[in-house]
């Protein structure tokens, strides 16, 4: 499953790959990324690995780093973005593989999901 969830978090980052950067070469951030040109068909297949992966029960650090970037690409934009789900699956994610990384993005998507 672990195999799995790596290979659908690696697909649902191709899928953006195209958005990632601007003309100059500069990172764009995933809230200023033009969304209607993911591919959708990559993100499709993520979700279909995803789901396979979540439903033998094994769940891993890939499978839930993949699950929340199925979140992301399923908004249409940030503010439509189910932070609550984000916040949950940072929530085990920080059990089953913690680290500072997983700390501070919890922290964020829980500013996401409270406001300022």
């Amino acid at each position: 499953p672990e195999a799995q969830g790596l290979l659908a978090l690696m697909l649902l980052h191709e899928a953006r790959r195209a958005t990632r950067v601007n003309a100059s070469g500069d990172l764009v951030l995933l809230e200023d990324q033009d969304r209607t040109l993911w591919d959708r068909s990559l993100i499709a297949e993520a979700d279909g690995l995803i789901g396979r992966a979540i439903a033998s029960r094994r769940i891993g650090p890939y499978i839930l780093q993949a699950a929340i970037a199925s979140v992301h690409a399923e908004a249409a934009g940030t503010a439509e973005t189910d932070w609550v789900q984000i916040v949950a699956l940072y929530d085990v994610l920080g059990r089953v593989d913690p680290s500072p990384v997983v700390t501070l993005n919890r922290a964020a998507a829980i500013g996401m999901r409270d406001g300022p």
